[in-house]
């Protein structure tokens, strides 16, 4: 998979990209500069009978640096194997999304941006997770093994991390979702997420959960998906609490080779320190089209429009081949 894109902040950028986004725009790129970027992963995946049930599978997927400048060299993404046992389920080891994302999943439908209205932590290593289906039901659980220090641990209550809990380390995590596909388009699911964490660098130790519900109905080549969910942070040392919440809303229509996207993301959160009360940390309004030159080629462009004051609204146009 191979990109080329041009991106450029409309004004004098902040911080913005997340860790799924090849290269986000950070508080060193110019003020107001345009850049073309090129950036590619790699990766494969195979899956191999072992009778008339069970088949082994495995599947690796890289972010890897395709300019010199980049110094990132590999970063892993989907690192994983194990078993599918078809009507038993299927079970993987490995470093993948948690089960979480099964929710979130429904309206994350952009290629560069999106998916910033939760507290996910995205994709956790040392994982076993366990997925099955039966007629419309789906369901998935998976348990993170201990990780000596967080790959990543998303902000809750507008603090960061970092401060409240130097060095993180998770002991274990796990999260179960659950849902229904009705056979005139609709999908309905729930999740939950929880972690225990604790710091390497002193005594404090605590946890962080979320839940979230979400919705997606397609109909004559339009999507329409929705998402809410709820997450807080413990400090059981200090007693520091943070609680976010906020919802992601995302529709496309498809005709012929042309996809157009639209899309919403909101998130606040407070703590529990006195005279807190809800602030916005998200707050974007997401716009994009994309065209299909072949199964394989495709260009799109995407606008994000931001809604808190300071931040700076952002584009990016882009071409994108998959071998």
């Amino acid at each position: 998979m191979l990109w080329l894109k041009y991106q450029q902040s409309v004004l004098p950028p902040c911080y913005y990209g997340d860790s799924d986004n090849p290269n986000p725009l950070t508080q060193a790129d110019t003020q107001g500069d345009a850049e073309l970027i090129g950036t590619s992963r790699l990766g494969w995946s195979g899956k191999v009978a072992l009778n008339n049930t069970w088949s082994a599978i495995a599947k690796t997927e890289w972010q890897v640096a395709a300019e010199n400048s980049d110094d990132s060299k590999f970063k892993s993404r989907h690192i994983y194997a194990g078993f599918d046992g078809t009507q038993y389920g299927k079970i993987i080891f490995g470093q993948t999304d948690t089960a979480f994302y099964d929710v979130l999943e429904a309206t994350d439908i952009f290629n560069e941006w999106g998916s910033y209205g939760n507290f996910y932590d995205g994709r956790q290593e040392g994982q076993i997770i366990y997925s099955n289906s039966f007629g419309g039901f789906k369901g998935k659980l998976s348990y993170q093994t201990n990780d000596n220090e967080a790959v990543k641990v998303a902000d809750v209550g507008g603090n960061s991390f970092t401060t409240e809990f130097p060095g993180i380390k998770r002991n274990y995590g796990y999260a179960a979702a659950a849902g229904y596909d009705f056979d005139f388009g609709l999908g309905l699911n729930a999740g939950y997420a929880y972690s225990d964490l604790e710091s390497t660098t002193n005594t404090n130790t605590g946890e962080k959960s979320e839940w979230a519900l979400g919705a997606h109905y397609a109909i004559n080549g339009f999507y329409f998906a929705g998402v809410y969910t709820e997450g807080d942070l413990k400090n059981d040392t200090t007693g520091y609490k943070g609680e976010g919440r906020g919802y992601e809303l995302a529709a496309s229509y498809n005709v012929d080779a042309w996809t157009f996207l639209a899309g919403y993301n909101f998130k606040e959160g407070k703590d529990n320190t006195a005279g807190s009360s809800y602030e916005d940390m998200v707050d974007e309004t997401l716009l994009g089209v994309q065209y299909a030159f072949t199964s394989k080629l495709k260009a799109y462009t995407e606008y994000k429009i931001q809604g808190i004051d300071k931040m700076d609204d952002e584009f990016t146009v882009a071409l994108q081949y998959n071998f």
